[in-house]
């Protein structure tokens, strides 16, 4: 599959994930009423959170590996099954830990716990990651729309009572079940012989490959999830309101910054295990992107201040300075993006990719608090922008200096094969040829 291919499936993809719920929202409220939409919402919430631990790290660990082993069958069955099997692990230890604290520390009776649970379940047996490092996308994205349009019809049909809200989290939080069951026939050609490798070891291995991914996914969560309740902390309840409408423009611009690393991720990858300065390369290219996070930012400064006053009125006129303070982080991000996600994860800087997420994280806190003394609210906003900068200028280091000793590396390769009369190592044929070469 092309580029613009991949990149247009997983556009349908993500953009189904955020629109569905979108939708279902104004119903849901009126339908359910303040009280249950409320536990509606918390089941929900926690269900995420259970899906996100048992996905562990392996959307960026495992989706790298079968990236590098796409034309070996044998083993992406291997890989499948371990990940399948390890999640299935994760999954049943946050199921006894959930209905543990159901009922006490959880607001929550256990079958509603269990309905919630699906959406980690679904996890097990849709592997999206897979999908995606094969550059497969289009398979992951026709399941998931006919799910979450199933999802919506359901919805609306059965759902019609404040009493429901238990069926109401059931039937949302069964999209990725739907979506597996949808993908067998796209799975079953992978074939399950892979399971007989799966032992004890195998899963304690697949645990400690994906501790870096699932320490980036922790420090994206807490970044998205921390500044709301800091701003309460630091300046009150009116403060974290203004600065929760104003990041909303910043969450819809991570869904392109997503699709960015979904799109790349997986090519960059594959040339890091066969080509690495044709992955190298690649990236360069890339960058031509960052006009898009220019135009966010652009928008984000001039345009987003009228859209607030528009849709929420004069009394969130407060969210205008955070929103412009806002303004420079999508730039920021869409440089790290490649930098940072692709270049340091792909080519063999995985502690220091870690070491830097989780400093960026304490670059954050850090500066939220210096700052919280003098600026209120916006201390939270140039604290974002301070971990961001951070993570620029290291990740650009990276990629600068080991961007160009693998260059160097390959020109060097090439100059030898000269010396020796050979002919000069052939520069990487497009990807939906090269399944001809592995043959041959």
């Amino acid at each position: 599959m092309t580029l613009s291919k991949q990149a247009a499936s997983l556009a349908v993809l993500h953009v189904t994930d955020v629109l569905q719920p979108l939708i279902i929202l104004p119903y849901a409220g009126r339908v359910l009423g303040p009280m249950s939409f409320g536990r509606y919402a918390y089941a929900l919430a926690i269900g995420q959170l259970a899906a996100v631990v048992v996905a562990y790290g392996f959307h960026w660990t495992a989706q790298r590996r079968v990236a590098s082993l796409r034309y070996e069958p044998a083993a992406i069955a291997s890989l499948v099954a371990q990940v399948m099997a390890t999640k299935a692990v994760l999954f049943i230890a946050v199921c006894l830990v959930g209905l543990v604290l159901a009922g006490d520390v959880l607001a929550l009776s256990r079958p509603t716990f269990l309905c919630a649970m699906l959406s980690a379940a679904g996890g097990i047996i849709f592997p999206a990651w897979l999908f995606v490092g094969l550059e497969r996308a289009w398979q992951a994205a026709v399941a998931v729309v006919v799910a979450r349009v199933l999802a919506l019809v359901c919805f609306v049909a059965l759902v019609a009572s404040p009493d429901q809200v238990a069926l109401a989290v059931a039937i949302q939080s069964a999209v990725p079940v739907v979506s597996g069951v949808i993908c067998l026939p796209f799975i079953l050609p992978i074939g399950f012989g892979g399971f007989r490798s799966v032992t004890l070891s195998t899963i304690g291995m697949q645990l400690r490959n994906g501790w870096r991914g699932c320490l980036f996914i922790a420090v994206e969560t807490a970044l998205v999830t921390l500044p709301v309740a800091l701003v309460q902390h630091f300046a009150g309840y009116v403060a974290a309101g203004q600065y929760s409408v104003a990041e909303k423009f910043l969450l819809a611009s991570r869904v392109f910054f997503k699709l960015l690393m979904d799109t790349f991720l997986p090519r960059v990858s594959y040339y890091a295990h066969v080509d690495p300065a044709a992955g190298v390369r690649l990236i360069r290219r890339s960058l031509f992107t960052v006009a898009g996070g220019a135009a966010m930012s652009i928008g984000m400064f001039f345009i987003a201040p009228y859209i607030i006053l528009i849709l929420f009125g004069d009394k969130f006129s407060g969210a205008t300075p955070i929103v412009r303070a806002m303004a420079i982080i999508p730039f920021l991000m869409n440089i790290n993006t490649f930098t940072s996600n692709v270049f340091m994860f792909s080519y063999g800087y995985e502690n220091e990719w870690a070491a830097l997420n989780a400093s960026g994280l304490l670059v954050f806190l850090v500066a939220a608090y210096s700052l919280s003394f003098v600026m209120a609210e916006q201390a939270i906003v140039y604290a974002m922008v301070a971990k961001e900068v951070v993570v620029l200028v290291v990740s650009a280091g990276f990629f600068i200096i080991g961007g160009a000793a693998v260059l160097r590396t390959a020109a060097a390769a090439c100059d030898a094969g000269r010396v020796r009369a050979h002919p000069p190592a052939p520069q990487s044929a497009p990807l939906e040829h090269e399944a001809d070469r592995f043959r041959s």
